[in-house]
């Protein structure tokens, strides 16, 4: 037995505890199911999944669904684990990773297509080319963001482990004091922490660009445009086999909070400000960089595919060996 299925059955056994008690002369009928949780990301496509929770058509088909953000990966893996998220925002290769390890895990949409930029103190960097000789402040060592930016420095010619200097740190949030107080020429920054960076930067009066899009030099060298599938909605196995009017509530409701988000900016950052502990207004200026377009995974299938291909060169462990097969592909 390994440590996480003793949990699983160790709830399974209750739950059918529970059934048989409810089937005894005088038992009362059991409470009613918890209402349905979508968990969102801590950043800033989190806008659309929290607009979605509360969208009247999912409303309707889960009443009292709920929003909350998972603060780390590690809790996301303990929630697939345990059964505990049903619905809930991911990146497409952990997705993946989940389901080629029998969790079950189905992709439903991608929501934003690239969230990653190259950060620079002066406007002379133009080019992924330019960055050479330079030290390159980045996060998530290893992880899709790491290995994206390796990969187009790669496209360009340039080797990762001989041209730049490469120095990590644990998360964007810890990149930006230490990019703004001089370590480093460029940074490699997550949305919403290169927004972040940016109005600290301009209240510092310190000089600060976005210089490059990871997401544009991804798309040409691909040729499939700046289009990264990088975050989406995923469900549980369980939730789709048994309510799948709920699976596609969920979807019909991110199409519409994200053509909400875009349009309303300020009122998106006001209703994910708080959740993700961050000003309004970081949230509504960083929307226009996360690429929004909400997708069912099945017609991003190809998109997906070529996206896991690539990051398979570098790691082919981060999406757990091989490509999903059609199944986990929703639409």
């Amino acid at each position: 037995m390994t440590p996480t299925q003793g949990p699983l059955l160790d709830r399974r056994s209750l739950l059918g505890g529970l059934a048989a008690a409810a089937l005894l002369p005088g038992a009362r009928p059991a409470a009613a199911a918890e209402p349905l949780t979508l968990w969102g990301i801590p950043a800033t496509p989190s806008a659309v999944f929290a607009r979605a929770a509360a969208a009247p058509g999912l409303q309707a088909v889960a009443p009292g669904t709920r929003f909350a953000i998972w603060k780390s990966t590690d809790q996301m893996r303990a929630g697939v684990a345990s059964g505990d998220f049903q619905l809930f925002a991911s990146s497409t290769y952990a997705a993946a990773n989940f389901f080629n390890r029998g969790a079950g895990t189905r992709m439903v949409n991608v929501v934003t297509w690239g969230v990653l930029y190259v950060m620079a103190r002066d406007e002379t960097v133009t080019r992924i080319e330019d960055l050479a000789g330079k030290t390159v402040l980045l996060s998530n060592k290893n992880e899709a963001p790491d290995l994206l930016f390796r990969m187009v420095l790669r496209w360009a010619g340039l080797d990762p482990d001989r041209d730049v200097t490469l120095e990590y740190v644990g998360t964007p949030g810890e990149a930006v004091p230490l990019f703004l107080s001089g370590r480093a020429d460029i940074a490699v920054l997550h949305e919403p922490a290169a927004t972040v960076a940016l109005i600290k930067a301009a209240t510092e009066g310190l000089p600060l660009f976005r210089a490059l899009d990871v997401t544009q030099a991804y798309g040409q060298h691909t040729g499939r445009g700046a289009r990264i599938p990088q975050v989406g909605l995923a469900v549980s196995a369980e939730l789709l086999d048994s309510r799948p009017e709920v699976v596609a509530a969920a979807h019909a409701a991110c199409i519409e909070a994200a053509a909400w988000a875009l349009a309303q900016p300020e009122a998106a950052g006001a209703l994910a400000g708080p959740l993700l502990d961050l000003p309004a207004p970081v949230i509504a200026r960083s929307l226009p960089h996360v690429h929004l377009d909400v997708v069912s995974a099945r017609a991003a299938q190809d998109d997906i595919e070529a996206y896991f291909q690539n990051l398979m060169q570098l790691d082919p462990g981060i999406v757990g060996g091989k490509l999903p097969e059609a199944g986990f592909y929703w639409g």
